[in-house]
């Protein structure tokens, strides 16, 4: 196994790599609550089916269900990254704009958790923007 940096950057492209090669299923990426709470959102907007965490010992780790491609232009998900380890993008609630014009969703870590974009502008909380996926 080796050493990732940017852990959430390394899971979403794998979900979108996963996508282009047409499979199903990503397994064995490693666990953290952070990447189950990014994969709770991406369930909840419909970027995946679900995903299961496995223990093995002492590791955990997740495995990822994806929905089958159908439409190459509207299954395949585009992913924008903003914040990166060694540069952090914060935004104000005022500066939240709508994603693919409200077809997708913004990744916002908050003080109130991990929540979508649209959410955040409507609760007035401003956080780091990790993604856009759309």
């Amino acid at each position: 196994m080796s050493f990732v940096n940017a852990p959430i950057h390394d899971l979403l492209i794998r979900i979108k790599n996963a996508y282009m090669a047409r499979r199903t299923r990503v397994d064995g990426v490693v666990y953290s609550n952070f990447k189950v709470n990014v994969l709770e959102l991406l369930k909840q907007y419909g970027f995946i089916i679900g995903y299961d965490v496995a223990s093995e010992g002492n590791k955990k780790t997740i495995s990822i269900d994806l929905k089958e491609v159908e439409d190459e232009i509207n299954d395949i998900p585009v992913i924008k990254f903003y914040s990166r380890p060694s540069r952090r993008w914060y935004i104000s609630y005022k500066e939240i704009k709508p994603v693919a014009a409200g077809r997708g969703i913004g990744i916002l870590s908050t003080s109130q958790g991990l929540m979508p974009s649209h959410v955040a502008k409507q609760k007035k909380i401003g956080g780091e923007l990790i993604a856009e996926i759309y």
